[in-house]
C-alpha cells in the first residue's frame, strides 16, 4: 500500500515493535526474546539477480527464549483485496529460500477484514487439488471495539483505536479518549508521542481543533514550565507547513540562507507560542544546524506543553 497512511503505520509499529506483537499475536510475543526484536522495511527481487522488483513494508528477525531464529513480516493494507493472500504468500516463500529462516506474516487492514486479530488461510489450489496452504494472521481494524483497545496498556493500542468503531458512535468522544491516554502515559518520549498524536489526528480530525484539545490535556497534566496560550488553528498549519517545508528541503539540500529562514518562521512560532521565550532558548534554536533537526523541533512545537518538551528549556 502506497501513500500517507502506509508510512504512518510503517513509522509507528517500528517505534513500538513489541506492542505490536502483543496486540496482533499475544501467544508469539511471549515466546520471543523482545530485546532481539527489530523491524525494518525491505525489498526482495522475484529472481535473482534479474526480476521484478517486490517491496515489502516491514521485515524483522527475533528469537525465542529458546534460542530459536525466526523472520516477522509485516504488510499494511488499506483495505482488504482478494490479491493480497497470494501475495503474502509469494513475499513469505521469497524470505523464507533468501533468509533460510522460518516466516510469521501479519497483515494490517485498516479498513474492512474480520475485526481484530484472528489466523487466516490461503489455500493453492492446482487441478481442483488442494496444492498447499499458507497460514498468517489477519489484524482488522475498522469493524473492531475502540474501547477494548482503549484499556490496553500498550500505547500502540491507543492508536489503534482511532481507526476503531465506538461503542456509542461518538468519534468526538474516542478522539479525546485517545488524545487522555497519551497525554497520561508519562513513560512516552517525545518523539513517540508525537507518532501517536499524529495518528489520532489523521483519522479523527473530524471539524479540527485536535491540536488544540491536545495541547490542553498535556498542559493540565504535566503543568508547563513557561506561560503559554493554546495554539491557534491558523499556527498550526503554518508549523505543519514549516516541518514539510523542512523535510523537502532536507531531501533537496538546503542552502544556509535558506536554512536562516526556515529558522527565522520557527522562532517566530515560538515567540508566539511562547511569549515570555527566554534568550537561552533563542540562542539553542540558532545554533541548530541539521535541517532534520529543525523539521523535528517544528513537528514537536504541536504538541508541546512546554520549553522542556521540546529540550528549549
Amino acid at each position: 500500500m502506497a501513500g500517507g497512511h502506509d508510512q504512518l503505520w510503517k513509522d509507528l509499529i517500528r517505534t513500538f515493535p513489541a506492542d505490536f506483537l502483543h496486540l496482533a499475536a499475544g501467544e508469539l510475543a511471549e515466546r520471543l526474546e523482545m530485546a532481539s526484536l527489530v523491524l525494518e522495511p525491505a525489498e526482495v527481487f522475484l529472481d535473482q539477480p534479474r526480476g521484478a522488483e517486490r517491496r515489502m513494508d516491514l521485515v524483522g528477525s527475533a528469537t525465542t527464549h529458546s534460542g530459536e531464529e525466526l523472520l516477522l513480516h509485516v504488510e499494511i493494507e488499506l483495505r482488504y483485496r482478494w490479491e493480497i493472500p497470494p501475495r503474502l504468500w509469494l513475499y513469505n516463500r521469497l524470505l523464507r529460500l533468501r533468509r533460510g529462516l522460518p516466516v510469521h506474516t501479519f497483515v494490517l487492514y485498516l479498513q474492512g477484514a474480520p475485526a481484530g486479530p484472528r489466523v487466516a488461510i490461503h489455500r493453492e489450489v492446482s487441478a481442483d487439488r488442494e496444492v498447499c496452504r499458507f497460514a498468517y494472521l489477519s489484524f482488522g481494524l475498522s469493524r473492531a471495539p475502540a474501547g477494548a483497545y482503549l484499556g490496553r496498556s500498550e500505547p500502540l493500542a491507543w492508536a489503534f483505536a482511532a481507526r476503531m468503531r465506538p461503542e456509542d458512535g461518538d468519534r468526538h468522544r474516542l478522539r479525546r479518549a485517545c488524545f487522555e491516554r497519551i497525554a497520561e502515559a508519562r513513560h512516552l518520549n517525545d518523539f513517540e508521542r508525537f507518532l501517536l498524536f499524529n495518528c489520532v489526528a489523521t483519522y479523527l480530525e473530524l471539524d479540527g481543533g485536535a491540536a488544540e484539545e491536545f495541547a490542553a490535556l498535556l498542559a493540565a497534566r504535566s503543568g508547563p514550565e513557561v506561560a503559554m496560550r493554546p495554539i491557534t488553528w491558523e499556527e498550526k498549519v503554518e508549523a505543519r507547513g514549516l516541518a514539510k517545508g523542512l523535510e523537502r528541503g532536507l531531501e533537496k539540500g538546503l542552502e544556509r540562507g535558506q536554512e536562516q529562514g526556515m529558522r527565522e518562521v520557527l522562532l517566530r512560532q515560538l515567540r508566539k507560542r511562547f511569549p515570555a521565550l527566554p534568550s537561552r532558548a533563542i540562542e539553542r534554536v540558532e545554533a541548530i544546524s541539521s535541517p532534520d533537526e529543525l523539521g523535528s523541533l517544528a513537528e514537536r512545537l504541536l504538541t508541546a506543553s512546554s520549553l522542556a518538551d521540546l529540550g528549549l528549556a
